[in-house]
């Protein structure tokens, strides 16, 4: 099953001694269901830095993985209370990337719905700050 939606995002990054950065986005996307996994993805914009690069939020069960595809390349895993690391591929470089996923709740159905998660970030084990994700997932009238 897979439909076309509307992803409205409120991305928020906080980083200290700074004011946080709002990021606010609404963009059309596909909504996908395989058994119990259900894919929330979209082609990122100017807007964002990463024109091109293909953004999957993939849910199943209480894990949610972020992949991002393209000119960039990583998967940032999110369990509320565990600390997972990966690499972050910026194309020119890699680094390891640390998050410790403090909240996520993840509210979606064949229909759209909600996820959100709240996450601090290391960045070669040093702390660089957290980051929110708020998404409201709905379809599209072109479904």
């Amino acid at each position: 099953m897979t439909k076309d939606v509307l992803i409205s995002i409120r991305g928020t990054q906080y980083s200290q001694g700074e004011e946080p950065q709002v990021i606010e986005l609404t963009t059309e996307g596909k909504l996908s269901r395989s058994g119990d996994v259900i894919t929330v993805s979209y082609t990122e914009t100017e807007v964002t830095g990463m024109e091109g690069v293909v953004t999957t939020f993939r849910v199943e069960g209480d894990r949610v993985e972020l992949v991002r595809e393209g000119q960039m390349n990583s998967v940032m895993t999110f369990v509320e209370g565990e600390k997972t690391e990966s690499l972050y591929d910026l194309g020119f470089g890699a680094m390891l990337l640390g998050v410790n996923a403090r909240k996520v709740s993840a509210q979606l159905r064949d229909d759209g719905g909600t996820l959100f998660v709240d996450y601090s970030v290391e960045i070669e084990h040093v702390p660089v700050g957290s980051n929110t994700y708020e998404i409201a997932v709905r379809e599209s009238l072109k479904s």
